[in-house]
This record gives C-alpha cells, structure tokens and sequence, in this order.
C-alpha cells in the first residue's frame, strides 16, 4: 500500500518541522548534559566532605591517643620558653603532659607554616611515631601540621567532667563558588 499523496508532492516531514524537532532534540541533550554536570559537581563535592571527615576523625583519634597517653592537660595554656618547638604565633590550644615525664605535646593552631598548605593550620608539637603509629617517647620532637582549611577548632572541658570536647570545622575549598559552599563540622568528646 502506497501512501497517499497530497496535490503532488512526496508524502514526509517538512523542513519547519524537521528544523522543530532538531531544536527540541537539542534541547534536550543541553538539558540532559546540565543535569550530567550538575551530578558530577555533587559527587565531587561529597567524595570532599568524606575526605574532610576522614581528615577530622583521623585527627580527632590522634588527639585521644595523646591524652590516653596523658597525666595531666591543659586547655590554651600560657607560653613557655622551655617548650620544644616553636609556635610562630599560633594559639596554643592543649598542652599534654605525659605519664612518662617528658616534654608536653603541644597542638597549635594559627597561620601556615608554609604556602603549601590551606588557610589555618592545626599542629601537633610531639615525638615522632613509629611504623605502627605509636608515638616514640624517645624520638626528638617534631612540629608538624595535622590538619589544614581550619574555620574554627574549640576545646573546653565540660564542668567537673575529665573529658575534653572538641569542635572542628573546614570549609571546602568551592573554587568559582566558593561562597556558596558549606562547612564541614565535626564534633567528639575524648
């Protein structure tokens, strides 16, 4: 069966609509790619904030094990000349005795020590570690940045409680929009 045709001419599309339907065709690639982007920018986004979390856990575990470790601590204890690293005009945060008589370990927090790392910095002023991350009592003292980006770190000691609670935010580095991103917040008790 032949299809009809119409005052001579070949029955198909005519180039207004076949003009019409490569226009909605391509609109809906555009629209379909913008939503390929944006998908991607929220996936890069959330492998950054678990990163940061993984950055803060890790730091917040380092922190504990130095006060298990510890006789005594002090929240933003005054500066001493004895101490065994320098701390450039960072703010001293805790300083943790401990049990085994030697200097204190220090975390300090304030500008970089260098143009590699992130904003604010937070510290750690102690003895190196071995291959199995236990600190080494005998090893020199070492200055080293624990975590960079810092927004804010607080430390305080809950009234009449041996406990330390720490807070800890980083902002997530936006690029174009970075006054568009959120802070990524932890908080622990140790």
């Amino acid at each position: 069966m032949r299809p009809k045709q119409r005052d001579g001419r070949g029955a198909g599309f005519s180039l207004v609509e076949l003009l019409l339907v490569a226009a909605l065709g391509v609109g809906l690639c555009g629209v379909a790619f913008q939503l390929l982007l944006g998908e991607a920018r929220q996936g890069g986004a959330l492998a950054q904030r678990l990163m940061l979390r993984r950055l803060q856990r890790r730091t917040l575990q380092l922190i504990k094990q130095d006060l298990a470790d510890a006789k005594r601590w002090q929240l933003q204890p005054e500066l001493q000349p004895d101490w065994p690293c320098p701390t450039a005009h960072r703010e001293v945060l805790i300083a943790i005795h401990p049990a085994h008589g030697s200097a204190p370990v220090l975390y300090s927090h304030g500008s970089a020590p260098s143009g590699i790392w992130r904003g604010q910095v937070l510290m750690r002023c102690g003895p190196a570690f071995d291959l199995q991350g236990r600190s080494r009592a005998s090893s020199t003292y070492q200055n080293r940045v624990v975590l960079d980006a810092i927004e804010t770190i607080k430390l305080h000691q809950p009234e009449g409680l041996p406990v330390i609670e720490m807070e800890l935010e980083q902002r997530i580095n936006g690029g174009a929009n970075s006054n568009q991103s959120k802070p990524v917040r932890s908080t622990a008790v140790g």
